[in-house]
């Protein structure tokens, strides 16, 4: 067992003897660890490395999880649901009363229980799993829209704003690192021409017609936990939340679940939407919103999709001409790729976007 990990989670007020410390998961920005105690009545744990890099604010970041899922856990109490701690993730204290330890290299670490007994999946392959997350996600908006106090800190800043990723991507261009415009001038043409349209939530939001609201901001399948009979327990990788639009968690699901290739497919002929994966989500997600969401924020669902797909299109884009200073590549075109690939679905999500609006009214 290493000892240093051992000390650091020394510093949390935990239950138990640990007898073991081994890397967890298959995270790519924090680094985790699963904390298992020798006796039957001790539960194990998750120990984590916060990646300040990408996080800047780390206590901001834990003020946020912490207010969320005290949130949740009373909400959970004065509904009676038993079993709680496995319906939402309940971090440690330190000894000095923090929810987070910083070690002397400047890193910072979180502990938090394991939950026994779940799964999860890292991809949507069939219907039935679309709803659940759907309403996995949309269940999780419900229970955090009530949140009071002041609005939560934002952990990444300008996370989903289009003005600055277009502002980006001009700089960039100016970069045009290795001449890489002559590469890639379709997908410049796709950029600008979709820019104007891409501002719509904003410019609706900035003049108050959607709500902010609290987001999760990595909606992926893999971000929630099934018991053994796949009954929903609760929705974690909570370092993201933070202020934003309905539209960015449920864009960003969609691009991902709906997809039939996968993001940095080559093959463009095989990307396409997949409807009734759509479909399914959206059930589910409404379900639990249907009541919460404005008409509005209701209605922009479908065109959500398209930004969001757009924005990592964007990113990706930027990132090519600037170098591939941001995202890991496996090869010189890796961004590129990435990039033709989100503009190929934002035109497949075009082709049918009256069938997304048809199946938004339906469970409106």
């Amino acid at each position: 067992m290493d000892s240093v990990l051992k000390s650091i989670v020394n510093e949390f007020r935990y239950q138990g003897t640990v007898i073991d410390i081994n890397p967890f998961g298959n995270g790519h920005i924090n680094d985790t660890y699963l904390v298992k105690t020798i006796e039957d009545v001790s539960p194990d744990y998750i120990l984590q490395r916060k990646n300040h890099q990408v996080f800047k604010n780390i206590p901001g970041m834990m003020e946020n999880i912490i207010r969320v899922t005290d949130h949740i856990r009373n909400k959970l109490i004065n509904d009676n649901i038993s079993d709680i701690d496995r319906k939402v993730v309940h971090h440690l204290k330190t000894s000095d009363d923090k929810f987070y330890f910083k070690d002397t290299t400047g890193n910072y670490w979180t502990l938090f229980l394991f939950i026994k007994g779940c799964k999860s999946y890292e991809k949507i392959e069939k219907p039935q799993q679309a709803y659940l997350a759907g309403k996995a996600f949309g269940q999780f908006q419900k229970q955090i829209s009530s949140l009071p106090g002041k609005p939560l800190n934002e952990t990444i800043v300008d996370f989903h704003n289009i003005e600055f990723r277009l502002n980006n991507f001009q700089k960039a261009l100016l970069v045009n690192f290795n001449n890489r415009k002559v590469e890639a001038e379709d997908e410049i043409v796709v950029a600008q021409s979709l820019s104007e349209e891409m501002k719509t939530l904003l410019k609706l939001q900035r003049q108050g017609k959607i709500p902010f609201r609290i987001t999760h901001n990595d909606t992926k399948i893999n971000n929630i936990l099934f018991d053994k009979n796949d009954n929903i327990l609760c929705v974690i990788d909570l370092d993201t939340v933070m202020p934003g639009l309905v539209h960015f968690d449920f864009g960003d699901a969609i691009r991902t679940a709906a997809n039939t290739a996968d993001e940095d497919e080559k093959d463009l002929s095989r990307i396409a939407v997949n409807a009734d994966i759509f479909e399914e989500f959206t059930k589910g997600f409404l379900e639990e919103l249907r009541e919460t969401l404005t008409s509005l924020e209701k209605e922009l669902l479908p065109h959500s999709v398209k930004f969001m797909t757009y924005i990592m299109g964007l990113r990706f884009l930027t990132d090519y001409l600037d170098g591939d200073t941001y995202y890991k590549i496996d090869y010189p075109e890796h961004n590129i790729v990435r990039a033709r690939a989100q503009f190929k679905f934002v035109s497949e999500i075009e082709k049918i976007m009256p069938r997304l609006i048809e199946t938004v009214k339906k469970y409106s």
